[in-house]
């Protein structure tokens, strides 16, 4: 494939910690084949595991502390740093995120991504499901991002596709 995809699960650690270990459990590596596996044919895969909140954490009150959600995002960075080093060579690149995972590339692209002209260059989108993006309204930069703005057209790049579904209303 030409392109990267840069993929952060979502929420699935059992663990009984605060944040998850950097052990590919089987939950991480079961989330990463139902959801990072089908753009294969397309990009290139990077699946990151990360010391994500685990689902114990984020069911207990009090458990999810700044520092808990501070470690999590640092472990996305250094991923997404890692892999900018050491195997993106300058390919354009897909951000995918679901729950957890939309949420702290959502952080990562307002601190890295937003202010760099060169990684708006190589976005080719963002695709952060259960992520909610906050636009003005008639707008499509200037209320999350200031330069990144959402899709508007299927066939757009350099931009970012969010919603969040529910069951009911």
């Amino acid at each position: 494939p030409q392109i990267d995809c840069f993929y952060v699960y979502p929420t699935v650690s059992s663990e009984l910690t605060v944040n998850a270990n950097l052990v590919a459990g089987p939950e991480e590596k079961q989330i990463a084949i139902d959801q990072a596996s089908r753009f294969s044919p397309t990009c290139k895969v990077y699946a990151p595991v990360y010391p994500q909140l685990t689902l114990l954490a984020i069911t207990t009150a009090g458990d999810v502390t700044p520092a808990a959600s501070e470690k999590a995002y640092i472990g996305v960075l250094s991923a997404f740093q890692e892999y900018l080093a050491k195997y993106n060579d300058g390919r354009g690149f897909v951000l995918i995120g679901h729950s957890q995972g939309a949420l702290l590339l959502k952080q990562l692209i307002k601190e890295q991504i937003d202010p760099s002209p060169t990684l708006r260059k190589q976005l080719v989108s963002a695709v952060l499901l259960g992520g909610n993006v906050l636009v003005p309204k008639g707008k499509t930069v200037g209320g999350d991002f200031q330069n990144v703005p959402a899709c508007q057209t299927g066939g757009q790049t350099h931009c970012l596709v969010a919603y969040s579904s529910f069951l009911k209303e």
